[in-house]
């Protein structure tokens, strides 16, 4: 949506009793007889202006940490509101999820005893067919289909695609077609391979579908090496009565990220899990 749309005639006159100095300079500039294109102008400041506000309060939610946790943390923030907005839904402000229960600072000290952490905002409740077209129109693989889903992942993906740990901090948002969405903030084991390997699916806890697809998501579109390259990580949630549950690869050879299922017993040196923390 464009942000002729996004801002109302209204919110346009409250801007300019606000900013008045700023409206004025704009209508000199453009003269009157470019009213229009003077509050088109205006209007992509103001949504210049709400995004630069938003790192502020995103930065000062984390000022109690250190630097690199901080930069962390708001890095995370960034790439939500990225999907959100590609998304067509709201990314949380770190506020809404302190209030909710989440601990920023045991989150950072967790992340500093373990490098391989990774903080992730991931959103729960998007839906298949959304996270397909995320992995198709953001450019995050070279292949047309950058997500492929077996069948029975599909036909019960509703259950891999809830919050799987209910005291888990979340926060809901208005889903694109009127649903609810969830958005939850861990900290996620983010190395190539899982931190837990050889471990039928028992050995829990696991990471999430939407976490998983947020990791892998986010640091393919930063061009990054994508995690799983050559082993498999099981996710939280079990599927055809308990007997299966899902696990992510990245595939090489088709530039595809595979959520796939097998029987929870199912074990060897190249899957395992990545328990998440917070």
């Amino acid at each position: 949506m464009d942000a002729d749309a996004r801002t109302s005639g209204d919110e346009l006159r409250l801007a300019r009793l606000l900013l008045p100095e700023l409206a004025e300079r704009l209508d000199t500039v453009v003269g009157a007889s470019d009213a229009a294109r003077a509050e088109r102008d205006f209007d992509a400041w103001l949504d210049a202006e709400s995004d630069r506000l938003g790192e502020r309060f995103s930065a000062a939610a984390f000022a109690v940490l250190d630097a690199e946790a901080g930069a962390q943390f708001s890095a995370a923030f960034r790439r939500a509101r990225a999907l959100a907005e590609h998304v067509g839904i709201e990314a949380p402000e770190p506020e809404a999820l302190i209030e909710a229960g989440l601990d920023p600072a045991a989150l950072a000290d967790a992340i500093t005893e373990d490098p391989t952490l990774e903080p992730v905002l991931a959103p729960y409740g998007l839906g298949d067919l959304v996270w397909r077209e995320l992995f198709r129109s953001t450019g995050a693989s070279g292949a047309a289909g950058g997500l492929v889903l077996a069948t029975e992942v599909v036909r019960e993906f509703g259950r891999l695609d809830a919050v799987p740990d209910p005291s888990t901090p979340r926060v809901a948002v208005a889903g694109p077609d009127g649903g609810r969405i969830e958005w939850t903030f861990r900290a996620i084991p983010a190395g190539e391979r899982p931190s837990v390997l050889g471990l039928g699916y028992a050995h829990g806890p696991h990471v999430s579908l939407p976490e998983m697809l947020a990791l892998q998501l986010g640091r393919l579109v930063a061009g990054a090496d994508p995690v799983d390259t050559q082993t498999f990580t099981w996710l939280a949630g079990t599927l055809a009565d308990g007997g299966l549950a899902a696990r992510h690869v990245f595939d090489r050879s088709d530039d595809v990220v595979r959520i796939a299922a097998r029987e929870i017993g199912n074990q060897g040196p190249h899957l395992g899990a990545r328990p998440p923390i917070g």
